[in-house]
C-alpha cells in the first residue's frame, strides 16, 4: 500500500428540527432554466427554541443568479408576506410564481414573539430546494435547526446583512449542489439534525449543529437584548462590522468558525433545547461531515468534476477509483471503478469533457475513465518511454497531461493519450507535484528530493533555470497550488508549513508560513485563500499573503487522523481524504466556490477566480 508522500524506496511513509421541509423537496436542477411555473401551497410553522413564535413574518424568495448574494426576488404575487398565528402557524396560498421549476427557493421568518415579547432581531430561514419538487401538501418547520443547516451549505452565497441568497450565471449548479446539501445535515421527515446522511454512509455533526442552534435560540426566545447583545458581539468578524440579527450572526459565525468559539459556545442555555449537543466547547464551528463507502482504500489525492462529484485514486493493488455525488453518496459501488491500467493511482484530474485520468504509480501508466466509471485507456493503460513511478498529474487548457515522475522527469501526453514530450532538467530532483499556471500555460513542479526545490517549464518543456527554485522554507515539497496571482504555493512535507513563490520563481514566504503539522496538499479557492491537508488530521486557511485565517490548530474534523489530499468545489465545500480511516470528509461551506474541473478553471485564466 502507497501512502503520500512514500514512493517505491524513496521518501518517508506519511505516519500519516424543527427545520425545513417535511415531504417533498428534491435536490433541484442544475440551471434556472424554462418557463415560470405557479407553486404549491405551502403551510408551516416558526419555532424558537421549540416555542411558537406568534407574529412573525413570513417571505418565500428564489435565490437570483446575478451575482452572488445578489438578485434574489420575493414570490409572493399578491399578499407580498404572511404571519404567523398563535401556534406560529402559516399559510401561502398556490398564487406564488417561481421563474422557473429549477429556481432554488428558500423562507425567511422574520420577528415575532416567542413568549418573551417582540423580537425584532429574531431572524431564522429554511432552504427549501428547487420550487418545482415542492408537492402539494409540502409542510415546511422553520426554527434554529433549520437556520443552521441553510446558513451553512449556502454560507458562500449570501452577505452578512442580507437574506438574499444568490450565485453568478456561471454557476447556477454549485448553487443547487449546495441546496442539496442542506438534506444531509436536516431529516426532513422530523425536522431534526441527521446523525448520518441519507444515504447512510456520511456522520453529520449533529451534537455540532445542535449546540449552535441552541447558541440561536438563546437570543430569540428573548425581547431582543441580553442574549442577543452578547451574540452579535461574539459573532461580530475581526475587523467587521457586527450584525444585527440571528441569521446575519449565524452568517458570520459560519464564515469565521474559528472566531470566538468558546464563548460562543457559552451563550448556550443551561438546559440546551436541541439535543444531542455537544459537551463541551470546539475548537471552531466548521460543520464536517465524513463519508465511507465506494471502495476507499487508501483513498489519495482527489479532483471535482464539473457536476460536483467528488474523485478518488485507492492506491492499492490493483488499484481502483471512487466516485461520490455533491451529497457524498457512493457512486463507484462497493469496490469502486477499476480497469484501464489503474495499479495503486495516485491523483485524479477531470477534463472538460468530465472524463477522468489517473497517474499510476505501481505499472508506470497513465489511466482515462468516463465520466460514469468505464476504463477508455485499454488494459496497461497509456505508457510512454521514462515514464517511472509517476505520481501526480495536471492538465493544461487544451486536454494535454503532464505527470511528474520520481526519476527526475515530466512526461506530457496529449489529449488523447499519446506520448506528446518528456521534460528533464530545470533542476528536477524527485518530482513529487505538478500545476499549471494558467496565464501562459506553464508547468511548475515541486521537487521532493535533496535540493527542495521548484522547477518550472514552459508547455513545450523549457526551463529558465538550471537548479530550480529554493528558498522560502520549502521542505520535502509535495504539493504545488498556483493562485489568480500567479504566485505558487507549496506544500512541505517535512516542515510544518507552506511556502510561496512568485511567478518568477522568487521566495516570499521567509521561512515558511506555518501550519499546525507537516502538509500533504494544497489548493486554491475562489477569493484566493489558500488552503492546506495537514498530517495531524487538520485542515488550514492562509490568506493570499499567508496570514493566517484559521485558528493556529487548523480546523479539526472529529474523525479525521491523516489528511492526504484536498480540493475544493463549486459550492464552498472543502473535501479531503485519509487514507487512515478510508474515509473523505467535507467541510460544508468553508471556502469560496472554485470553478471545476480545474481543467476548466485553467481555460479560463481563472485559478483563485470565484466561478
Amino acid at each position: 500500500m502507497s501512502f503520500r508522500p512514500a514512493v517505491y524506496g524513496i521518501g518517508v511513509a506519511l505516519g500519516l428540527c424543527m427545520s425545513l421541509i417535511l415531504t417533498g423537496c428534491g435536490s433541484g436542477g442544475a440551471a434556472s432554466g424554462g418557463s415560470s411555473v405557479l407553486g404549491a401551497a405551502l403551510t408551516g410553522v416558526v419555532r424558537g427554541g421549540q416555542q411558537p413564535v406568534v407574529g412573525s413574518t413570513v417571505n418565500l424568495y428564489a435565490a437570483g443568479t446575478s451575482g452572488y448574494g445578489l438578485g434574489a426576488v420575493t414570490l409572493m404575487n399578491g399578499s407580498g408576506s404572511v404571519t404567523t398565528d398563535k401556534q406560529g402557524k402559516f399559510s401561502i396560498a398556490d398564487d406564488f410564481t417561481c421563474p422557473s421549476p429549477d429556481a432554488e427557493i428558500y423562507l425567511v421568518a422574520t420577528g415575532g414573539d416567542a413568549g418573551y415579547g417582540t423580537n425584532n432581531a429574531a431572524v431564522l430561514m429554511s432552504a427549501l430546494g428547487s420550487c418545482g419538487s415542492l408537492g402539494a401538501g409540502t409542510v415546511i418547520n422553520v426554527s434554529e435547526v433549520s437556520s443552521v443547516a441553510s446558513v451553512y451549505a449556502l454560507a458562500q452565497f449570501m452577505t452578512p446583512g442580507s437574506t438574499a441568497v444568490g450565485t453568478s450565471s456561471t454557476n447556477v449548479r454549485g448553487l443547487a449542489n449546495a441546496f442539496s446539501t442542506v438534506t444531509n445535515l436536516i431529516d426532513l421527515s422530523t425536522g431534526q439534525a441527521r446523525a448520518t446522511t441519507p444515504a447512510g454512509n456520511g456522520t453529520v455533526p449533529q451534537a455540532t449543529i445542535n449546540a449552535l442552534a441552541n447558541i440561536i435560540a438563546a437570543c430569540v426566545n428573548t425581547k431582543g437584548d441580553g442574549a442577543c447583545t452578547q451574540l452579535f458581539s461574539l459573532a461580530t468578524p475581526p475587523g467587521g462590522t457586527a450584525p444585527t440579527d440571528t441569521l446575519s450572526a449565524l452568517l458570520d459565525i459560519a464564515l469565521n468558525p474559528g472566531n470566538n468559539a468558546a464563548k460562543l459556545y457559552a451563550l448556550r442555555p443551561s438546559s440546551g433545547m436541541f439535543q444531542p449537543t455537544l459537551s463541551g466547547a470546539p475548537s471552531d464551528w466548521t460543520l464536517s461531515i465524513e463519508y465511507t463507502g465506494g471502495g476507499l482504500n487508501a483513498p489519495q489525492l482527489p479532483a471535482i468534476d464539473g457536476l460536483g462529484n467528488v474523485w478518488v485514486p485507492n492506491a492499492i493493488d490493483p488499484g481502483t477509483l471512487s466516485q461520490f455525488s455533491p451529497t457524498g453518496e457512493p457512486l463507484s459501488g462497493a469496490k469502486g471503478f477499476s480497469g484501464g491500467g489503474l495499479s495503486y493511482p495516485e491523483s485524479v484530474a477531470v477534463d472538460v469533457d468530465g472524463n477522468v485520468w489517473s497517474v499510476n504509480e505501481g505499472n508506470a501508466s497513465v489511466s482515462k475513465h468516463t465520466s460514469g466509471g468505464t476504463p477508455l485507456s485499454g488494459a496497461a493503460g497509456y505508457t510512454a518511454s521514462g515514464l517511472s513511478q509517476p505520481v501526480d498529474l495536471a492538465l493544461d487548457a487544451s486536454g494535454n497531461v503532464f505527470t511528474a515522475n520520481v526519476n527526475n522527469s515530466v512526461t506530457k501526453f496529449n489529449p488523447s493519450g499519446v506520448p506528446a514530450a518528456r521534460f528533464t532538467g530545470g533542476g528536477l530532483d524527485v518530482p513529487y507535484a505538478v500545476a499549471i499556471e494558467p496565464s501562459q500555460n506553464n508547468v511548475w513542479v515541486a521537487n521532493y528530493g535533496l535540493s527542495n526545490s521548484l522547477s518550472k517549464f514552459s508547455n513545450g518543456g523549457t526551463s529558465p533555470t538550471v537548479t530550480g527554485y529554493m528558498g522560502g522554507g520549502t521542505a520535502g515539497p509535495v504539493g504545488v497550488a498556483v493562485d489568480a496571482n500567479g504566485d505558487v504555493w507549496v506544500a512541505n512535507f517535512n516542515s510544518a508549513s507552506v511556502s510561496k513563490f512568485n511567478s518568477a520563481g522568487t521566495p516570499k514566504s521567509g521561512a515558511g508560513y506555518a501550519t499546525p503539522a507537516p502538509v500533504s496538499a494544497v489548493a486554491v479557492d475562489g477569493s484566493n485563500t489558500v488552503w492546506t491537508a495537514n498530517t495531524d488530521g487538520s485542515i488550514s486557511r492562509l490568506s493570499a499573503t499567508g496570514a493566517r485565517i484559521s485558528p493556529s490548530m487548523g480546523y479539526i474534523s472529529a474523525g479525521a487522523t491523516g489528511e492526504v489530499g484536498i480540493a475544493l468545489d463549486a459550492s464552498g465545500n472543502v473535501w479531503t481524504t485519509d487514507n487512515y480511516v478510508n474515509s473523505i470528509f467535507e467541510y460544508v461551506g468553508a471556502a469560496t466556490p472554485t470553478t471545476v474541473p480545474l481543467q476548466q478553471a485553467v481555460k479560463n485564466n481563472a485559478l483563485g477566480k470565484r466561478p
